[in-house]
């Protein structure tokens, strides 16, 4: 798949990448919106992606298509060497420049023939040892996804292995709260037998060990590093240097709500605790391209803060001001009539007037 906003180079990558062998199809885009929709649903093997584009510019399109496709091949094509860098901290394969010479895009070809070729490229690839609670829940080993033998055992190794401990008259109150003590312990001490017995059969025992002293649990891992912890060190980095780059790549490992399927009320503290932090990456991220006067990135980052909080007023105003900005007064009006009648559909309020009057000085 080929996007630019600009249709000759479109064309011209298309032709250059038919005559590469092994290539028999090249989808070519211009709008890098509907770009997206499609590279989500189709997974593209390798991705051409320009940098520069309105609306959405390359890196960001790469950032939010990672959660969604990780196995896409993604080579960035610009005409600015400067975004090497930050091209290759969102793990491109490689970097084109403008115009693109055919003996170089050769060269690209076949570095991506070779790394899929290599013993563990995707297809073939052998397990990561790794546990995803962002957006989803998964604990890989060396023999692929673990199966838990029941769902209260998947609950409780999670709840461990965030908590890292907890004692029996504890985890009894988050994880088993409508057993009385007796059988509550009961269950919980054959659930532990069950991790166990799972983490064994995954090869996973010398790994992660589970204990048990004076009444309390405790859980260490050995070489497996989990999701939350890349995220929040890499967001407590950027968020301390204030670099829009750190910030964008902190944010895309960010690939959703902790453990967003668990229903049980002891994920809520730890769940909003993840959120808040992605939520201040954002709007730093966000103020920081503004005041770039980078808008159209920035339009993105403040698409997703009104989403993810929709009757937040600064939100709301932040994502209005930055569409008239970028020159669209009807996507602004459009986004205060929604905003509007959803504040009033949910409070039962109509929105206050510092609101109202902030918003007609940006129409103006």
């Amino acid at each position: 798949m080929v996007i630019d906003d600009e249709w000759p180079a479109l064309e011209q990558m298309r032709e250059l990448l038919l005559q590469c062998d092994g290539i028999s199809s090249v989808l070519v885009y211009d709008n890098p919106r509907e770009a997206f929709t499609a590279a989500v649903e189709h997974k593209p093997d390798i991705l051409f992606l320009d940098i520069q584009m309105p609306e959405l510019s390359g890196l960001a399109f790469a950032e939010k298509l990672l959660p969604f496709s990780p196995d896409t091949d993604i080579v960035f094509v610009t005409a600015y060497r400067n975004y090497a860098v930050e091209a290759f901290e969102l793990s491109a394969v490689d970097y084109l420049l403008k115009p693109v010479d055919p003996p170089r895009l050769l060269k690209t070809w076949n570095k991506i023939l070779s790394k899929r070729m290599l013993p563990g490229a995707t297809g073939t690839r052998s397990a990561e040892t790794a546990f995803r609670l962002l957006g989803g829940y998964e604990l890989t080993g060396p023999q692929g996804a673990v199966k838990w033998s029941t769902h209260k055992a998947e609950e409780l190794f999670a709840y461990l292995w965030i908590h890292r401990q907890g004692s029996v008259s504890v985890i009894l109150n988050d994880v088993f709260p409508q057993w009385n003590y007796e059988k509550g312990k009961q269950y919980l001490h054959t659930t532990v037998y069950q991790i166990r017995k799972t983490l064994k059969k995954a090869a996973l025992g010398d790994s992660i060990e589970l204990t048990f002293d004076r009444e309390n649990y405790r859980l260490e891992s050995r070489g497996i590093e989990g999701d939350t912890e890349r995220f929040m060190e890499a967001a407590t980095l950027a968020l301390q240097n204030n670099q829009p780059e750190e910030m964008r790549v902190a944010a895309a490992q960010y690939t959703g709500d902790l453990l967003q399927s668990l229903d049980s009320l002891w994920v809520y503290a730890s769940r909003d605790k993840y959120r808040r932090i992605y939520l201040k990456l954002l709007e730093q991220l966000t103020l920081e391209l503004i005041q770039s006067g980078r808008h159209y990135e920035a339009e993105d980052y403040a698409v997703r803060l009104a989403e993810l909080e929709p009757l937040d007023e600064s939100y709301a105003l932040q994502l209005i001001s930055i569409y008239y900005e970028i020159g669209k007064p009807l996507r602004a009006q459009r986004k205060f009539t929604e905003f509007r009648d959803s504040y009033k559909a949910e409070t039962g309020d109509d929105l206050p007037e510092w609101f109202m009057e902030v918003y007609q000085r940006l129409g103006k």
